[in-house]
């Protein structure tokens, strides 16, 4: 997991994981919403 999170990288990191953030909030919604 060290070898892609790097600081080239941080940007590309931030943004997958506010898009799985996302998912996980949009899902847990409906679940239990």
């Amino acid at each position: 997991m060290g070898g892609w999170f790097t600081f080239e990288n941080f940007p590309l990191t931030l943004t997958a994981v506010l898009v799985v953030w996302s998912w996980f909030s949009f899902f847990s919604v409906i679940l239990f919403g």
